[in-house]
């Protein structure tokens, strides 16, 4: 009699059996959330490293297009400032900018509204920025450039622009009467110009 219970099947309750996923959940949820920390700073440190790179080919193209205008530092005349940028403007540069030269002994603060008052009204309020006497009318060191339908640049984009400057020097012709001759004389002005580049 003792031995029958021995011998007689036994049914077990399968109540706590939750299924293969189900037993490896406590193992599971560390791996998932390594996995979510792992993409999550991964991704995080993607983002900054594209926004660092896009900011460094910026300057990069800056100072590419601020190398070609300004050439070996020494701009020779008005004519052939203007037609370096216009050689900048026609590579399809990929950037929006403003270029003025600046004597060197400018206040350089007031940067950025001098250029915005020669792209907006073409005035030179602090008469800071170097001019050229062409026949008889004068013309400031300044370009502009614009992409098709870009927006014009205003001073509160402070965070869309770089603001760079490079030192050049400036050849200006001077006509003066010698023995009731005329006689032509050139003056090296040093100046420093600035760029604005903006999207």
């Amino acid at each position: 009699m003792l031995v029958a219970p021995f011998l007689k099947r036994n049914s077990f309750s399968r109540r706590g059996f939750i299924g293969p996923i189900g037993d490896d959940l406590p193992s599971l949820v560390p791996l998932v959330i390594s996995l979510l920390l792992f993409f999550s700073i991964f991704t995080l440190t993607l983002n900054t490293y594209n926004t660092k790179n896009f900011f460094i080919n910026k300057q990069i193209e800056m100072t590419s297009a601020a190398r070609e205008i300004k050439g070996d530092s020494l701009i020779l005349n008005m004519d052939q400032f203007m037609k370096k940028c216009r050689t900048v403007s026609g590579k399809n540069f990929p950037y929006n900018f403003m270029v003025g030269i600046y004597g060197a002994d400018s206040d350089l603060r007031t940067t950025v509204s001098d250029l915005l008052d020669l792209q907006n009204n073409g005035s030179n309020p602090n008469n800071q920025i170097l001019s050229a006497d062409l026949a008889g009318s004068k013309q400031n060191y300044f370009c502009v450039y614009k992409h098709v339908g870009a927006l014009p640049f205003t001073q509160n984009a402070k965070t869309a622009y770089l603001l760079r400057y490079y030192p050049v020097a400036v050849q200006q012709a001077i006509t003066r009467t010698v023995n009731g001759a005329a006689v032509t004389e050139y003056l090296i002005i040093p100046g420093v110009m600035a760029m604005v580049v903006w999207e």
